[in-house]
């Protein structure tokens, strides 16, 4: 399992959101991955992500636009 956060640089709430998914990666003991929307513009167009911050757990776009409180990301997490 993985958690990947599509973030912008100019985004205000995409260190809160990454914060977040670190944590809960960490304590979890699953991959955590940051990609930068500007520069993986293609990727993603692809998987239909032009909001930030955009979270995915493996290739499931679980949040879009939204920073997760760490009880609701540890949810969706414990669901798979």
């Amino acid at each position: 399992m993985k958690i990947r956060v599509y973030y912008g640089k100019q985004c205000p709430r995409c260190p809160a959101a990454k914060k977040v998914c670190k944590e809960v990666a960490e304590e979890k003991n699953i991959e955590y991955e940051e990609v930068d929307i500007e520069e993986h513009m293609i990727e993603a167009l692809q998987k239909q992500i032009a909001a930030t911050p955009s979270i995915l757990l493996d290739d499931e776009v679980i949040f879009r636009g939204e920073i997760p409180t760490k009880e609701q990301l540890e949810k969706e997490v414990d669901k798979r």
